[in-house]
């Protein structure tokens, strides 16, 4: 059997065990091993072993399990609520203020957390009850805390980055740097967007007459400034070169547990909870991760990635328009996997064509986590259009679908904007 109808045969199998409900990290492990076995016979299984040694011991790797660890604790605080009514009372004077309110506290959020579904579900809890509350149409409800949750995928601390730049062999500090520009933008245009949306439909977001006090918005300020400091002490430990990323994560598990003690809700059930939601999720990441270096290791032995930056170095089309089909290819594919499969397992193929095409792999790195963010709020999987379902029956899945789509096409214009103007991913980076 040659390379090519073994690739095919890993792929098949790969799918087939995706369609009667394995695991993924399961598929992709079984898959891989039967590529070993066509391609080198039951003998190539001894290098195993090595593979995921040398692919699992990575000091950089000890970032996932403490920045999930960040996340868990912050996610079990009222940090959540404190954030969602510090801009709901600053921006009270917006139109659709409420919505801009979520967006806002989300993106902060996602600055202490870095997990989208949490951001989303610990917002949500808190907006989009008083946005109905307030007459608030279902679908800008629901729609924009998932599509704002998504914002943690982006916003460093992100987990998909410190993947990304493991498996790109790329600086997870240069790419924490790199995502502050393009996620400015996204989460600006967002607020920009339900603020227009609140004028020209004031059905859908009805304007709100009362008067706040500025001593309330101080007193909100003044009450969530020790969850502001986790962020603050996250990214610029890393920017100021004081530690690395997997330092600067220890730093933000240990000041989110701080902060929690702070506010007074630090006991031990919060604690184990926590650590068994880290353990949980660190597992399934890692197994995934083992799973996607032992298929990334045999699709390179059957030169798939060498073939494919082949065909395309031949084809007569500018790079943009290559990049164009990639694009589209990560948001379809991204519609059926979670974040964690998407970047491993399209990294091994993807990543090859980006150097192909002399582009920098820092700059595709923001540009696939944007995908992944398109992709967790776009159905059949869409993890953030089902957290909401789940915190607000009362919304129909359609309506909070409708009401995230609008976000999609912000984020494809966010794209276009970086693509264009690729200085503004770069620039920051470049000053390290």
């Amino acid at each position: 059997m040659d390379d090519t109808h073994i690739f095919f045969v890993l792929i098949a199998t790969f799918f087939v065990l995706l369609g009667v409900g394995a695991p993924i990290f399961s598929a992709l492990g079984v898959a891989s091993i039967i590529g070993f076995i066509l391609y080198g016979g039951f003998e190539s299984l001894e290098t195993i072993p090595e593979i995921l040694y040398r692919g699992m011991t990575s000091y950089s790797l000890l970032a996932v399990p403490l920045f999930v660890l960040m996340g868990e604790i912050v996610a079990r605080t009222s940090i959540g609520g404190r954030l969602f009514r510090l801009f709901f009372l600053w921006l009270n004077r917006l139109p659709g203020n409420l919505a801009a309110a979520s967006v806002a506290s989300s993106a902060i959020f996602g600055a202490m957390s870095g997990v989208s579904v949490a951001g989303a579900a610990t917002i949500g809890r808190f907006a989009i009850p008083e946005m109905l509350k307030f007459g608030y149409a279902g679908s800008l409800a629901g729609g924009t805390v998932a599509a704002a949750g998504a914002l943690a995928l982006l916003i460093p601390p992100s987990i998909g980055l410190v993947l990304y730049g493991e498996l790109a062999d790329q600086s997870v500090g240069r790419l924490f740097i790199a995502a502050i520009i393009p996620a400015a933008i996204l989460t600006v245009l967002m607020l920009l967007y339900v603020v227009v949306l609140a004028l020209v439909r004031p059905d859908m977001a009805p304007r709100m007459t009362d008067r706040i006090q500025w001593v309330d918005r101080f007193k909100a300020l003044k009450s969530i400034w020790p969850a502001l400091v986790i962020g603050g002490a996250v990214l610029g430990s890393i920017y100021f070169g004081i530690a690395t990323p997997t330092e600067a994560a220890a730093i933000g598990a240990t000041g989110a547990a701080l902060v929690a003690a702070l506010y007074g809700e630090l006991n031990r059930r919060m604690v184990m909870e926590a650590l068994r939601s880290t353990a949980i999720t660190t597992t399934m990441i890692m197994l995934i991760l083992a799973s996607a270096l032992l298929f990334g290791y045999i699709i390179t032995r059957l030169m798939i990635p060498q073939s494919v930056v082949m065909f395309i170095s031949e084809l007569d089309q500018p790079a943009w328009v290559i990049m164009l089909f990639v694009l589209i290819f990560l948001v379809l594919v991204g519609m059926f996997l979670d974040l964690v499969s998407l970047i491993v397992i399209t990294i091994p193929v993807l990543l090859p064509i980006v150097i192909a095409l002399e582009l920098d792999p820092i700059w595709f790195g923001i540009v696939m986590i944007i995908a992944c963010e398109m992709a967790v709020i776009t159905p059949p999987i869409g993890l953030n259009l089902y957290v909401i379902k789940g915190i607000a029956p009362d919304l129909s899945l359609r309506q909070i679908i409708n009401g995230a789509l609008p976000f999609v096409l912000i984020e494809v214009l966010v794209l276009v904007i970086i693509t264009i103007f690729p200085e503004l991913v770069l620039w920051l980076p470049s000053l390290m």
